[in-house]
């Protein structure tokens, strides 16, 4: 199905949700959840900014449309704008243009504004009066703006981009500086173009921070409705991981090694601080955060975040759907290992492939089913699929696409998750409800989930097992563990059903987010106000 773009209508809407890849061209977790949200307020209408890298990529959709949703529009951070040329050629342009006395309005006021908000920008931490965030918001977005024109043509933008050049470590080649420097800001001048035709609604809601996190800040800017935002992964977080592992900053060009470890290089810690920035920006400038669990919480307060505008709301799912497809007391538990997710590097598949490796040795007729796209990260995908035939386990670890959670958990004796960052998995819970146990890394909420919160919620029992990350060994030993016993699996069982049904029913965190959307629609909204209701 083609996406549905009603650029030159755009109704208002109650809520505007500002989502950067995922629902509705993305499957997975947050995308659930968004598609929970609207449909579970069919009295409240919704519209859509969606944020992509690519329009090649984004040819159809994986969801259909709610009927409450008015307005859908897409734009594409990646596409390029102006024909790409070399720093020298860009500099003899700007020359080209400096020739033509009077033909074009200097911007260096506005550069020199903006080289004055970044300067405070690196200086404080805590942006917790959201001046920098209001002075860039004005900036790109007020009646003198500068624009994407004005980074190709104005001196000013080859002057700055010099002089924090001159702050990098010796040696550092200046090309891929500058290319740094251009595709980082390019998408917010995209974003700015989004804020002058965005549609009206009463809350814009922003379901990370980022790239769409920015842009609630500048619709909060230019139009004064509230903005809240909500994250499940910790962006900053994810960002970091991302960029530890990409290949397109060459470590050659660049000895000085600095950030998150030895493989970081200084043009990834450019590009960190750049996310972080963003980040601490939409903190400072919504009206409250939401978050799914405490380790979450933490971490935004460290990142920047009020902790008087800071609150947990966990997610929740369809217990009565997945109620339906329970297996009896005394049905078989099927040997099966289920991991329903992405093939991409974050959800650490090769780590599952090599467990199943060991699950197998101990367990014979024993398999292991991927279940999700595999077009996110094709490099990767195809080195999964070349590790389990390396390993000689093509008839053992079945790549088998979309499967719908009611239709898969019936099959399967253990759902899993090997991911090196989650925030509170959708597919864990999922499963739970449907009465299956989980073997999961300890990454986000999951020990959580497993384990327990608080002494009540502990009492449940647990509900499978939490391994460290990339440990094929301890991952296996635990899924054997479970498995080789059916009285240690019905009571994992038993406690993933207690746990679901007392805490993470999706009716309770849908009523919650109603209250946190008529707080913020009323006249005399309050934050505080919106926390107790929460």
């Amino acid at each position: 199905m083609k996406p549905t773009v009603m650029e030159n209508t755009k109704p208002p809407a109650n809520i505007c949700l500002l989502l950067e890849g995922t629902f509705p061209f993305v499957r997975g977790g947050v995308s659930t959840w968004v598609k929970q949200m609207i449909e579970g307020m069919p009295h409240l209408s919704f519209s859509i900014i969606y944020l992509g890298a690519e329009a090649s990529s984004h040819q159809e959709m994986a969801y259909p449309l709610p009927d409450n949703v008015v307005h859908l529009e897409t734009h594409f951070l990646l596409e390029p704008r102006e024909e790409e040329i070399e720093p020298a050629k860009w500099l003899g342009k700007l020359q080209a243009f400096a020739s033509k006395a009077g033909n074009r309005k200097s911007r260096a006021a506005q550069f020199a504004d903006n080289n004055a908000l970044h300067t405070q920008l690196r200086e404080n931490n805590e942006v917790s009066n959201g001046s920098v965030a209001q002075g860039f918001s004005a900036l790109m977005t007020g009646d003198d703006a500068l624009t994407d024109k004005d980074l190709h043509e104005q001196q000013g933008a080859w002057e700055t981009i010099r002089e924090k050049y001159h702050d990098a470590p010796e040696g550092l080649d200046f090309n891929h500086f500058f290319w740094t420097v251009r595709s980082m800001h390019a998408p917010l001048f995209i974003l700015a173009d989004i804020v002058k035709q965005a549609p009206a609604a009463d809350v814009y809601h922003s379901v990370s921070t980022g790239y769409a996190g920015f842009l609630g800040t500048l619709l909060k800017s230019a139009t004064s409705s509230a903005f809240i935002i909500s994250e499940h992964g910790i962006y900053t977080k994810e960002r970091e991981l991302d960029l530890a592992q990409v290949d397109w900053i060459p470590e050659s060009l660049d000895p000085f090694k600095v950030g998150l470890n030895d493989n970081m290089n200084y043009l990834r810690g450019v590009w960190i601080r750049f996310f972080a920035s963003l980040g601490r920006m939409s903190y400072s400038t919504a009206d409250h955060v939401f978050t799914l669990y405490e380790g979450n919480r933490q971490r935004q307060i460290v990142d920047g975040a009020a902790q008087d505008r800071l609150t947990i709301i966990p997610n929740g799912v369809d217990v009565d759907r997945f109620r339906q497809v329970r297996r009896a007391d005394d049905a078989p538990v099927p040997p099966v290992l289920a991991l329903i997710g992405r093939v991409v590097p974050i959800k650490d598949i090769k780590t599952f492939i090599r467990a199943m490796q060991i699950v197998r040795s101990e367990i014979p007729d024993a398999q292991g089913w991927l279940f999700g796209p595999e077009d996110e990260d094709e490099d990767y995908a195809r080195e999964c699929h070349m590790l389990v035939e390396s390993l000689g386990l093509a008839h053992v670890v079945k790549f088998k696409g979309f499967g719908k959670p009611e239709e898969i958990f019936p099959r399967i004796g253990l759902s899993v998750l090997t991911s090196v960052s989650e925030g509170q998995p959708l597919v864990v819970l999922e499963g739970f409800a449907a009465g299956i146990p989980a073997v999961t890394t300890d990454v986000g909420s999951c020990r959580e989930l497993i384990e327990g919160i608080d002494p009540v919620d502990k009492s449940l029992g647990t509900a499978g097992s939490v391994v460290p990350i990339a440990n094929a060994a301890l991952f296996a030993e635990a899924a054997v563990a479970l498995l080789s016993d059916r009285h240690v699996w019905g009571e994992a069982r038993d406690a993933a059903i207690a746990r679901v049904e007392s805490y993470y029913d999706e009716r309770q965190m849908i009523e919650r987010y109603q209250q946190v959307y008529e707080q913020q629609m009323s006249p005399d909204n309050s934050c505080a106000d919106a926390n107790r209701a929460a």
